[in-house]
């Protein structure tokens, strides 16, 4: 009897009540805050997602960063652990500018979840 109870919990637990995850990974956290000012100009830019995303779809045309029209070049790197995506940049941020990071549409989550919009904040750099 006791097999039964248990293979009737399991079917239970397979079968019901689980929604399949339709969600794309979503942002948690940036670094700097958006709207902070007298950033160091060697600052490393991160994003931290509420889930484990796929790291083949996150690259350095998906998670940039751009000063008044120019774009400013840097390296993406993700931590599995941490769920924190980085951008190092190849240069020093300039001086005394606004800079705008944007992590654009497209970033999966594991299973193929994809952000639909992108997501941007600002700062400004110290002089």
């Amino acid at each position: 009897m006791r097999a039964c109870w248990l293979g009737l919990v399991l079917l239970a637990a397979a079968c019901g009540g689980q929604q399949p995850d339709t969600a794309p990974p979503q942002v948690v956290a940036v670094v700097p805050e958006p709207g902070s000012s007298g950033v160091a100009a060697d600052t490393t830019i991160a994003i931290q997602f509420d889930e484990d995303i796929d790291r083949d779809s996150l690259n350095d045309s998906l998670f940039h960063v751009s000063s008044g029209e120019r774009d400013l070049f840097g390296k993406v790197s993700y931590d599995l652990q941490t769920r924190w995506a980085t951008l190092v940049m190849l240069a020093p941020l300039p001086a005394g500018e606004t800079v705008t990071a944007v992590l654009e549409a497209g970033v999966r989550d594991l299973i193929g979840n994809r952000r639909q919009t992108a997501y941007s904040w600002s700062f400004t750099v110290a002089r």
